[in-house]
Formats: C-alpha cells, sequence, structure tokens
C-alpha cells in the first residue's frame, strides 16, 4: 500500500516526459513558420533588392610599369604589365535620409526602404605609384572612381557625380572582381599632388538593413528616418541617436585606425566580407515584436510550466483527499500544450500581448470547469484556475523580461519548493497513502 504513491508519482513524472513530445511538435510549427517568413522575405528582397552596404568612393589607380632587365627568349612582352594603386579618401561625410515602408505578401509585413544619400569625399592624388626595385613606369597613369553597393538592382536611378563641383560621367560597372556590383567613373590624373573633392547623390532601395563602410579617414554618416523601430548594426554604436515614435536620427563618427578597413582593402575582400569583420556603420529596420521569438522562448518554458502545473493540481488530490486518475493529468497537460499552438496560430493575425491574453484565457476557462468536476467542486475549480492564471501571468512577465528571464524563473521555481513545503509540513505521506489507495 504504502508504494502505491511512489508509482503515481512515477507515472506523473512519465507524464510530464511525455507532454515534451507535442511540445517538441509545437516547436517544430514555430520554427517552420519563422522560415517561411525568412522565404517571403527573401522573395520580397528578390523582386525589390536586398540588405544594401555602401562602399565608396575608392580611387584605383592603373599605371603601366615594366621590368627594367631585358625579357628572355620567347617571352616577349610579359614583363610589361599594369600596376593597381588603391587610394581611399582623407574625409568621408556621408549623409542618409531614409523612407521606410512595410511591404505585406499574405500575413508577414517586411520593411523596404528608399534612401537618399550625399557622399562627400576629398582626396590627394598622385601619379607615382611606389614600385619595387627592378622596375620602371612605362607609360601614362588612368584613373576610375569606383562606388560599391550590395544589389546594384536598388540603384533605379543614375547616380550623380561631380569633382569640384563639376558632373563626370557614371558606368554601370566597377572592373573591380572584390567589388562586384556598383558603378565607377573616370577620374583624370594631374602631373602633381593635387586634392579633389567628389560629390556623390544615389538614391537606393533595399530591405531591413541599410550600412556604409567607413572609408575615410576620418567618416562621419548621418542617417535619419521615419522608422520608430531601429536596431543599431555592425562593428560601431552610433556616438549619437535620437529615437521617438515618428522615426530615428543617429550619427557615427569613426577614424580609419579603429576601422582595419586600410588592410582589408589591401587584401582585396568584398564589400559583404568588409561588413561581416565588423568595421561597417549599419542599422537594421526591425519589427518591434517578433512573434515567433516570443513564441519559441514561451516553448521552452513549456516543461516548467506544465511540472507547476502538476504540482498544483497534485496538492489539491492530495490536501482534498481526492483520487485522480493519470488520464485526467494528462488531459490537463494537453489543455496546456495547445494554450502555445493557441499563441502561434493567433499572434500572426493579432498583436502578441492580445493573442496570449485570448489564448490563456481559453486555456483556463477549458480547465476551470474541467477540474471543477475533477476536484469535486466549483470553488475548487475557480481556485485551480486562479493558480492556473497566476501562471500565465508570471510566464508572460518573463517573456516580457528577456534580461530578467533566468532570475524570474529561479525565483519562481524556488516560490512553488517553498508553497509545496510549506503546505505539506504536517502531512503524513504514509497514512494519507493509505487513505488515498482505499478511496481510488
Amino acid at each position: 500500500m504504502r508504494n502505491d504513491l511512489v508509482v503515481k508519482l512515477f507515472v506523473l513524472f512519465v507524464l510530464i516526459g511525455v507532454c515534451l513530445i507535442p511540445l517538441g511538435l509545437i516547436w517544430g510549427v514555430v520554427a517552420g513558420r519563422a522560415r517561411y517568413r525568412d522565404r517571403v522575405t527573401a522573395d520580397i528582397g528578390q523582386t525589390t533588392a536586398r540588405a544594401q552596404m555602401l562602399c565608396g568612393p575608392i580611387l584605383v589607380v592603373e599605371t603601366p610599369v615594366r621590368r627594367l632587365a631585358a625579357p628572355r627568349e620567347g617571352q616577349g612582352d610579359s614583363f610589361a604589365t599594369r600596376r593597381e594603386q588603391i587610394v581611399l579618401p582623407e574625409t568621408l561625410v556621408a549623409n542618409s535620409s531614409v523612407k521606410v515602408e512595410a511591404r505585406q505578401r499574405g500575413i508577414y509585413r517586411v520593411p523596404v526602404f528608399q534612401s537618399k544619400t550625399h557622399l562627400s569625399a576629398t582626396f590627394t592624388t598622385s601619379t607615382s605609384p611606389d614600385l619595387d626595385p627592378g622596375w620602371e613606369i612605362a607609360g601614362a597613369a588612368r584613373g576610375r572612381l569606383v562606388f560599391g553597393v550590395t544589389d546594384s538592382r536598388g540603384l533605379r536611378i543614375v547616380p550623380r557625380v561631380r569633382r569640384d563641383g563639376v558632373p563626370v560621367e557614371v558606368r554601370p560597372e566597377t572592373g573591380l572582381s572584390w567589388v562586384a556590383q556598383g558603378f565607377s567613373t573616370p577620374f583624370e590624373l594631374s602631373s602633381k599632388a593635387a586634392k579633389t573633392t567628389i560629390d556623390v547623390d544615389l538614391e537606393i532601395t533595399g530591405t531591413q538593413q541599410l550600412g556604409l563602410v567607413p572609408l575615410g579617414g576620418n567618416t562621419d554618416f548621418e542617417v535619419e528616418s521615419n522608422w520608430p523601430h531601429p536596431a543599431f548594426a555592425g562593428g560601431f554604436s552610433p556616438d549619437e541617436r535620437e529615437i521617438s515614435s515618428h522615426g530615428f536620427k543617429a550619427r557615427w563618427r569613426v577614424s580609419r585606425f579603429a576601422t582595419g578597413v586600410p588592410a582589408a582593402i589591401a587584401a582585396r575582400q568584398s564589400t559583404d566580407l568588409l561588413g561581416k569583420q565588423g568595421c561597417d556603420l549599419s542599422v537594421r529596420f526591425v519589427q518591434p515584436v517578433d512573434v515567433y521569438q516570443q513564441s519559441e522562448r514561451a516553448v521552452k518554458y513549456g516543461v516548467l510550466f506544465v511540472a507547476l502545473t502538476f504540482v498544483a493540481f497534485f496538492m489539491f488530490e492530495t490536501l482534498g483527499r481526492l483520487a485522480i486518475h493519470p488520464i485526467q493529468y494528462a488531459l490537463v497537460a494537453g489543455a496546456l500544450a495547445i494554450f502555445f499552438l493557441l499563441l502561434i496560430s493567433l499572434s500572426e493575425h493579432l498583436p502578441f500581448a492580445v493573442a496570449y491574453v485570448v489564448g490563456s484565457g481559453a486555456c483556463v476557462s477549458l480547465l476551470v470547469f474541467y477540474t471543477g468536476h475533477v476536484l469535486g467542486g466549483v470553488t475548487r475549480g475557480l481556485g485551480f484556475g486562479a493558480m492556473l492564471g497566476t501562471l500565465y501571468v508570471l510566464l508572460y512577465v518573463i517573456l516580457q523580461s528577456e534580461d530578467y528571464a533566468l532570475l524570474l524563473g529561479a525565483l519562481l521555481l524556488f516560490a512553488a519548493l517553498a508553497t509545496v513545503m510549506v503546505m505539506t509540513r504536517r502531512v503524513d505521506w504514509y497514512r494519507l497513502n493509505e487513505s488515498l489507495s482505499r478511496k481510488a
């Protein structure tokens, strides 16, 4: 007889383990819906343009050179080649005015932006490259300015480039394998070192993120937008920021010594890789609430939620001298698991807080009705519903407090254990076990 209680506790632990199966399936549903959302985002990016990273202007100087030693027989002119020199701007000032709107496809909304950007850069040019011993200049040098973007489909309007106030021709090519997409302009070189100013006006379209590679010896980048939910990415946080319900404004100031861009340029690395190295200045236009991330975090606490509910159900059974069948525990666990499926499905159409209230309210109402009959009275059913409603409130607080989720979860477990120990401090478990066995 004394083993009956131990067997029942073992069965309850097995039921909690079985609950991992529907929770795991629901977690898979959440992950699948999130992947589908990402595919929709990629599809919208394919029809407009992807996230954009601006890189430029870069001055490329190509100088014909040849070896001083005479070529051997059969080599012809193989000793003649061109030496490519990369010149970065001394200063770079960029200002972007970004208009963001949410494009909707089905139930998903993706931020798509249109940016008007003005770039102003200063260069000091020289036609005398640093040559290794044994080489000499073999002709006149040619120069061009290169501007890189992540997705050139976002350049719906031809960029306007001016050199010292004079418009110059724009060509839809870069001529650099490590800056695959963008545009360039010819750059006439002078025989003496001279300082020149380049102004660029471009309008570019993209999705979700806009960034700039800080090429200048000193780079000043300012972004102003109507989107009220920015997330500052890249390697540097803005030095100044203003965020309101009407939009935001941010400004970065960095020097070449802090970015590591010259080393990356010298290695002929791509603009995408430059961004991945964490030396870019970027802002993401995010949705205020990621319902899939919130739902995934809720499912992570599902086992804890089921376990605490089982403890409360068992306490009602123990202190009320009742005999509750494991199938009744399983039905209660099923109602708890259905809550998480309701949450993810409702949150795709309603605000997350509203979906949470509707889903939890439906489950609490169902369990109050059911446990009122199982526990032998409406009062007990209402008491169990009040306890369950408190757990739902605490779970929502944990979901909203990501930084303190671990602390709040630990405090909740401690409070549950302390409550059980206080309420059962005078229970004679052996005698209670015999009583429950006779009642069963």
